[in-house]
């Protein structure tokens, strides 16, 4: 365990120097982790239709994810105005824009009517929820009848050896002193999967399992 109790880390990134430098880290390390994610679509049986991918940050997922799903479109949102200029910007680079939309948006009031989506994609984002349920309840009321999502973030409760290990790499690869410490806050920032079960089960969300690995955990539809 990495910290007995959630230590908060709720607030939006605003710092356009720091946004602008993930970004070009996610763009130079998220090549492996996009095709995870997109195996993971994939598996549950969603080639084409609307998605939505929940606090996106600079838009490295849905515009990976697009690229190789092309009937698919993408509603992307994030709680950063600074974030959602970079995620735009990505979009224009790539040649998505008419694809791959990018709004600020907050998780617990997703701008969508009821049943307009396929697909939630939720990555990385559930430890800067401070109360996971109405997040819950709104991916469940934009879903479509048979609609799928795939989430994942950190855990609390990873072993502390991976998480110690994790951490040294994370600290290697990103040279920028304010974002080296962003994935230890990040893990102590995070639920344990007992948390997340006992909030899902509290929650509209239907058909999940959550599948544990090293530092991290996913939440999918069955």
């Amino acid at each position: 365990m990495i910290a007995e109790e959630r230590i908060p880390e709720f607030s939006p990134l605003e710092d356009e120097s720091l946004t602008e430098y993930y970004s070009r880290m996610a763009k130079k390390y998220m090549k492996f982790p996009i095709k995870r994610v997109l195996s993971r679509i994939r598996a549950q049986g969603i080639e084409q239709g609307v998605a939505l991918d929940v606090g996106t940050g600079p838009g490295i997922f849905p515009l990976g994810i697009a690229r190789s799903l092309p009937e698919m479109e993408f509603l992307a949102i994030d709680l950063s105005p600074a974030m959602i200029q970079t995620a735009q910007a990505n979009a224009r680079e790539r040649g998505l824009e008419d694809r791959v939309h990018f709004q600020i948006g907050s998780a617990y009031a997703l701008p969508l009517k009821d049943g307009a989506v396929d697909l939630v994609i939720c990555l990385n984002t559930l430890h800067h929820l401070e109360d996971p349920i109405p997040f819950f309840n709104e991916a469940a009321r934009v879903l479509k009848k048979g609609g799928k999502f795939v989430m994942m973030d950190l855990r609390r409760d990873a072993p502390k050896a991976l998480a110690i290990f994790f951490n040294l790499l994370w600290r290697l690869i990103m040279r920028e002193e304010r974002a080296r410490d962003g994935l230890w806050n990040s893990l102590k920032a995070a639920l344990t999967v007992k948390e997340c079960e006992g909030l899902l089960k509290r929650s509209k969300l239907p058909s999940w399992r959550i599948y544990p690995q090293a530092i991290e955990m996913w939440i999918e539809s069955y």
